[in-house]
């Protein structure tokens, strides 16, 4: 069983990487990764993000970022996110949308 969690980022690098963090945590034993979809936020936040990443030393099998590209809203950004798929281009058997508000609690 393979798990996608979907982050959609805009304008809030630090707090997705923050809901990355949780939910990376959250997923210890679980076969899948996330991907942090940067909506188009046009104030470097794809930058941030993806030396964010760099800079916890996640595996890129593991956490990802993507460019949307454009601002088609909240739907648009997550199923961006979902069609991509997990990296290496596996579909997941289940998908999990996190905002990048939220932060799963430990034992989530």
């Amino acid at each position: 069983m393979k798990l996608l969690t979907v982050i959609l980022n805009w304008r809030t690098p630090e707090m997705s990487l923050q809901s990355a963090e949780a939910a990376l945590r959250e997923m210890e034993g679980i076969d899948g990764s996330i991907t942090i979809v940067d909506n188009d936020s046009g104030d470097g936040s794809e930058a941030k993000l993806r030396e964010g990443v760099a800079a916890r030393r996640w595996p890129e099998d593991r956490v990802r970022v993507l460019q949307s590209g454009r601002n088609g809203g909240y739907g648009a950004g997550n199923n961006f996110g979902i069609r991509a798929g997990l990296p290496g281009g596996g579909k997941p058997d289940f998908v999990y949308i996190l905002n990048s508000d939220a932060f799963p609690d430990p034992g989530a």
